[in-house]
């Protein structure tokens, strides 16, 4: 099969999603643990919560980039 772009750039982006969710789970462990929590890790916690979003929102264009590549050929 052969590597397209479409296929590194999904492969990056289920990379650097699964990295953020880590660090999601991380602050969430944190701020569960704490019991209370600062504005810094509710600041955090809300960004890192955006970026995951946006990431899985990127990667689902790329899937659909992906079909419509293989329907063109």
């Amino acid at each position: 099969m052969q590597t397209t772009a479409f296929m590194i750039y999904k492969e990056v982006l289920e990379k650097r999603l699964a990295r953020k969710k880590e660090q999601l789970a991380e602050i969430e462990r944190q701020i569960n643990s704490e019991g209370v929590s600062g504005s810094v890790d509710k600041r955090r916690y809300i960004e890192l919560k955006a970026v995951v979003n946006e990431l899985e929102n990127c990667l689902d264009i790329a899937e659909s980039m992906m079909k419509l590549e293989k329907e063109e050929k």
